[in-house]
């Protein structure tokens, strides 16, 4: 079954607001993983068990490697989500950014969200403007 453009809404949605409330409490985060069913059920993937402290590409392979070779069969689509340093190429209005990585079957996209911390102390963030990137699919190949 094809996933519709309200499922994959709710999956970014899902992931940006995950993103920046880890963004107000931390500062940063781990990379994280969710999927979306048809029914609309929600699903997160955080990539480790929270022993240790990995390194936050170790987390991105780890959820990567899974949504590539085995995601739950009920999943319409997958978001694989990390903190980045978005390419000069794309003249972002900030550095920071938060990448979603969201595909489904004929869908693929590094989905950018620039982002700034305003205030240290309260860690409000300022998001802006999201822009997509279309990329080659990773985990609905077939």
């Amino acid at each position: 079954m094809d996933v519709t453009q309200t499922r994959l809404n709710q999956l970014f949605t899902f992931s940006m607001d995950f993103a920046k409330e880890m963004l107000e409490e931390n500062g940063d985060f781990y990379p994280f993983g969710a999927t979306v069913s048809e029914e609309g059920r929600l699903a997160a993937d955080p990539g480790h068990d929270g022993s240790d402290e990995p390194e936050a590409h170790d987390v991105y392979r780890v959820i990567f490697d899974r949504f590539a070779t085995g995601r739950p069969s009920e999943a319409l689509a997958a978001a694989l989500v990390a903190n980045v340093t978005i390419p000069d190429e794309f003249d972002a209005p900030a550095k920071d950014g938060v990448r979603v990585h969201i595909e489904s079957k004929g869908y693929a996209r590094f989905i950018y969200v620039p982002y700034e911390i305003i205030s240290e102390d309260a860690r409000e963030v300022r998001l802006h403007d999201p822009f997509a990137v279309e990329i080659s699919p990773s985990f609905f190949t077939a």
